[in-house]
C-alpha cells in the first residue's frame, strides 16, 4: 500500500464575514469582507490575504456571506449535473460542508492587475533559460512583441511592460523577479507552485499530506501508483518491509530529473537486492538531501492499453491562471507513442518504456519522419479504440473516462499545493499532467511538470500548440486586464479552449468552501 504518513489534523468550520475579526487574545488580526460599490453600480471585489493560523485558532463561526454574484445553476465540470438536478454536494468533487481550510479569500473589490499599453507600444516578451518554445516565440511575433530570448542576463525595469515566460525556481535565482507585478509585468510561474507538481519527492508528499489534512485514507486513493520516498526513512523502511516486495515490478526515479534520465525499472531479487545495496540502511537517507540524491519508487504498470502494442501516455494540461482570485483551467493534450514494442522483459531498451519525445528522439536516427506515428491527437486515439477494443469497451472513453479523471487530478494538484501558493498579482503557471492508461482502462496520474515544453515538430504538434499559444496569451490577457471576466466566470465555462474547473469568486459565494476529497473523487 502507499506509503503512510502520521499526521493528521482537523480544523473547526469557518465561515467568511463582512467584518474585520480581530483576537486580541492570540494576537493575530484577521481583514475580511469589505463592501465597495463602483459609479455603474455593480459590487466589486477586493482580494485581501487571510491568515491562515489565525483562522484556524479562532472558535466562534462567522456568518457566511450572502451575496450571490453567479447565476444558480452551476454546472459540475465531472459530473454534468446542475443545481436543478443534484445537490449543493455533488456540484464539485469532494464538496463537502465543512471547511477545513483557510484558503479561500472571500472579500470585495477586484482590481485590475495588468494595463496593457497603448497601441504601438513595445511589449518586452522574456524566457528564462529553456529551449522547446518555438509557438511561443511565433506567437509574440505575431502580436509585434519584442522578444527577449533569456531573462538572464538582463531583467525587465519595472517601468517596463512585459510578458515573462519562466521557470517558478527563478524566483529563488533571480530576487528581482519578485518585484516585477502587475500592472506593468504578467509572470508565467506562481511562487510556491512547486508544492504540489515541483519535485517527485514533493509531489507524492503532497497529495498525501492533502488527504491527511481532510482525514481521508490515502491507501485507498487510486490515483497514484503505490509510491514510496526512498529519502525519507520511514518511507524506505516501509518499502523494503513489504510482503510482496519481489513479486511485482518496480520503477526507479530521481526526484528532480526530466526526459527520462536516471530512471530504471527493476523486479525480482537481483533487482530488490540492487535497490537494497544503494538504499539501505535507509537511516542515512533523508529529506536533507541534496535533490539529485532524492528518489521515489513506485510500483509498475505492468501491463498498459496499447497503441498498436506499443506504450503510450498522454499529456494534459492544467492552467492557473490567476491567484488572486484562484482560477483553474484545463485544456485537452495529446497522446505521446513509443516508436518500440513493449517489451516488459526487457528492461535495458528504456525506450519502449519510456514515452516522452525525448528518449523517443534519442532512440531513433530517424525520429521526425516518424512524428505522426509518436503524436497522437485525442481524435484519432479515441478512433483507433473505437476500431480496436471488442464490443463497445472503449466507446466514448476520452470524453466519459480520461477527460474527468483529468479535470479531477487537476483540482487535485491544485488544491494539494493551494496553501503553499504566494498569491501575487500579475502571475499564472501552465502545468502539464501525465497519465498513463492500463488494460482494463483504469486511468492513473503520472506526475505534474511545471515548466512543460511545448512539442512543435511536424504538422500536429506544431499546430497544436501555436493554438495553445494563442489561446493561452488571449486567456491570461483578457482574465488579468477584465474584471468583468471573473466575475461572470463559472466552473464548466469555456474560454477559448481552456475550460474552467474552479472560480475562487464563485466557491466564496456559496456558505462554505469547496473541500476536494480525493478518496470521494478516487475511490478504490
Amino acid at each position: 500500500m502507499p506509503f503512510n504518513s502520521v499526521t493528521s489534523f482537523s480544523r473547526s468550520p469557518i465561515r467568511y464575514a463582512a467584518v474585520v475579526v480581530t483576537t486580541l487574545a492570540v494576537g493575530l488580526a484577521l481583514a475580511l469582507v469589505h463592501r465597495a460599490g463602483d459609479s455603474d453600480g455593480r459590487e466589486r471585489w477586493l482580494w485581501m490575504v487571510a491568515d491562515e493560523g489565525a483562522l484556524a485558532g479562532l472558535e466562534a463561526e462567522t456568518l457566511g456571506i450572502a451575496t450571490n454574484k453567479f447565476s444558480t445553476k452551476v454546472t459540475s465540470p465531472v459530473t454534468g449535473k446542475s443545481t436543478a438536478e443534484a445537490g449543493i454536494n455533488d456540484l464539485l468533487p469532494g464538496r463537502s460542508t465543512t471547511s477545513h481550510t483557510a484558503t479561500r479569500q472571500c472579500t470585495k473589490q477586484w482590481e485590475k492587475q495588468f494595463v496593457m499599453p497603448p497601441a504601438g507600444t513595445a511589449v518586452s516578451f522574456g524566457f528564462f533559460n529553456r529551449p522547446g518554445f518555438t509557438a511561443l516565440f511565433k506567437e509574440a511575433e505575431r502580436r509585434k512583441w519584442t522578444i527577449q530570448h533569456s531573462i538572464k542576463a538582463s531583467l525587465p525595469s519595472l517601468e517596463s511592460v512585459s510578458f515573462i515566460f519562466t521557470h517558478p525556481s527563478a524566483y529563488l535565482r533571480y530576487p528581482s523577479l519578485r518585484e516585477l507585478k502587475a500592472p506593468h509585468h504578467l509572470i508565467s510561474a506562481v511562487q510556491g507552485m512547486q508544492a504540489a507538481c515541483g519535485s517527485k519527492t514533493t509531489q507524492v508528499r503532497a497529495f498525501r499530506e492533502h488527504a491527511d489534512k481532510i482525514k481521508c485514507n490515502y491507501s485507498r486513493v487510486r490515483f497514484l501508483p503505490t509510491s514510496f520516498i526512498l529519502s525519507e526513512p520511514s518511507h524506505c523502511k516501509e518499502f523494503f518491509r513489504l510482503d510482496a516486495l519481489y513479486e511485482p515490478r518496480w520503477i526507479l526515479k530521481p526526484s528532480n530529473s526530466y526526459g527520462g534520465a536516471g530512471i530504471e525499472v527493476l523486479h525480482g531479487r537481483s533487482g530488490i537486492e540492487k535497490m537494497k545495496e544503494r538504499f539501505t540502511p535507509c537511516q542515512r537517507w533523508h529529506s536533507g538531501l541534496k535533490p539529485d540524491n532524492r528518489y521515489i519508487v513506485q510500483q509498475y504498470l505492468e501491463r498498459p492499453l496499447l497503441l498498436h502494442g506499443k506504450k503510450f501516455d498522454i499529456r494534459m494540461y492544467m492552467l492557473l491562471a490567476s491567484t488572486q482570485p484562484s482560477l483553474v483551467f484545463y485544456r485537452q493534450g495529446y497522446v505521446r507513442a513509443s516508436l518500440n514494442p513493449y517489451n516488459l522483459n526487457n528492461t535495458r531498451d528504456m525506450s519502449s518504456h519510456l514515452t516522452n519525445t525525448h528518449v523517443q528522439e534519442a532512440s531513433r536516427a530517424n525520429f521526425t519522419d516518424q512524428l505522426h506515428s509518436h503524436f497522437w491527437s485525442l481524435l484519432e486515439f479515441q478512433e483507433y479504440l473505437d476500431k480496436h477494443l471488442a464490443g463497445d469497451k472503449g466507446k466514448g472513453f476520452v470524453k466519459q473516462h480520461l477527460e474527468p479523471f483529468v479535470k479531477n487530478a487537476s483540482l487535485y494538484v491544485f488544491h494539494a499545493g493551494r496553501d503553499k501558493i504566494i498569491r501575487s498579482p500579475g502571475t499564472f503557471q501552465l502545468v502539464g499532467l501525465d497519465i498513463m492508461v492500463d488494460e482494463n482502462l483504469d486511468c492513473w496520474f503520472i506526475e505534474a511538470n511545471n515548466y512543460p515544453l511545448w512539442p512543435y515538430q511536424g504538422r500536429f504538434s506544431s499546430h497544436l500548440s501555436l493554438r495553445m499559444a494563442e489561446d493561452l496569451f488571449d486567456l491570461v490577457l483578457s482574465l488579468h486586464t477584465d474584471d468583468a471576466v471573473f466575475l461572470k466566470a463559472k466552473s464548466g465555462d469555456m474560454i477559448s479552449s481552456f475550460e474552467l474547473l474552479y472560480n475562487e469568486i464563485e466557491d466564496c459565494s456559496r456558505k462554505e468552501a469547496i473541500l476536494f476529497d480525493p478518496c470521494d473523487v478516487f475511490p478504490p
